[in-house]
């Protein structure tokens, strides 16, 4: 990756359930920034995601055409190389939200990016949200909360930033987010 993300590219992540979709949702609102779509097999609610049919998803993966692409519950996502250079024409900020378990690979081939951490959940919190989800194994629930929340905690030491996002507040959380973008624009 050439220079052209020096102090553009700003990874979103953090555990499922944080709120890193409202949050990018409150973001929209007050500030202009390249949000990077995904690639679907199948049509979900998030915004930031279009449905691609099998085959050109599947010929878009043997071509070596993803930078991520994953399994998630029923169907495949990922993003494109292309679209990150059509991020990068827009000229704008690029937002861009990740699982908090494929970051790493991610910021491994964007060292410039700066990453910001959505820090709001608890174990507890997590565990509502699976509930929430329709996930009905209470063990399995458990354990998944548990793994999550070690995970956003061993995080804090890697990442750039961290945002607390609480229940009803993700246009504060939102806004940090904006100062954070706005103050690294300054700089480079």
């Amino acid at each position: 990756m050439d220079t052209v993300t020096q102090g553009k590219l700003f990874i979103v992540t953090g555990a499922e359930g944080s709120g890193k979709t409202s949050v990018i949702a409150e973001l929209a609102k007050v500030f202009s920034f390249y949000q990077v779509t995904y690639l679907s097999t199948r049509a979900v609610p998030e915004k930031g995601t279009v449905v691609a049919k099998w085959d050109k998803f599947k010929d878009l993966a043997e071509k070596d055409q993803f930078i991520l692409s994953y399994q998630k519950k029923d169907y495949l996502t990922g993003a494109t190389h292309e679209e990150i250079a059509k991020a990068e024409k827009s000229g704008l900020p690029i937002v861009w939200e990740i699982d908090i378990k494929y970051f790493e690979g991610i910021k491994n081939e964007f060292p410039e990016a700066k990453v910001i951490l959505i820090n709001g959940v608890g174990f507890e919190g997590f565990y509502e949200h699976l509930k929430s989800s329709g996930q009905t194994v209470p063990a399995a629930m458990a354990l998944q909360a548990k793994r999550s929340a070690a995970q956003n905690k061993m995080l804090h030491q890697s990442v750039d930033f961290v945002v607390e996002n609480r229940k009803g507040e993700s246009a504060k959380a939102a806004e940090r987010i904006k100062e954070i973008i706005t103050k690294s624009q300054v700089r480079t």
